[in-house]
């Protein structure tokens, strides 16, 4: 009898947490992070394509983002955008 009393504590408890985050969403007070939402329908998400260490500091990167690859260098003073194309797109 006892672990069901526990486990309707427990229920009891997630419930008045989830109507906690429904009642400060329905007031714009708390969103959620973009990693627990679903995609939108044409929104574009950032996809490592390819990654190459030069060295343990400096690595080059190339990533989709949308309908556009970008080639990055990484290194220890920040980024720098090497080149940009659309996708599929061959250079010369």
């Amino acid at each position: 009898m006892e672990i069901f009393q526990q486990i309707a504590a427990i229920a009891f408890v997630f419930s008045l947490l989830g109507g906690a985050l429904w009642w400060l969403r329905g007031r714009n007070m708390v969103a959620l992070s973009a990693a627990f939402r679903p995609a939108r329908p044409g929104t574009s998400r950032l996809q490592v394509i390819d990654r190459v260490r030069l060295t343990p500091q400096h690595s080059v990167h190339i990533l989709r983002a949308g309908d556009r690859e970008l080639t990055i260098a990484v290194h220890p003073a920040g980024c720098t955008l090497l080149d940009t194309r659309t996708a599929g797109e061959e250079k010369l």
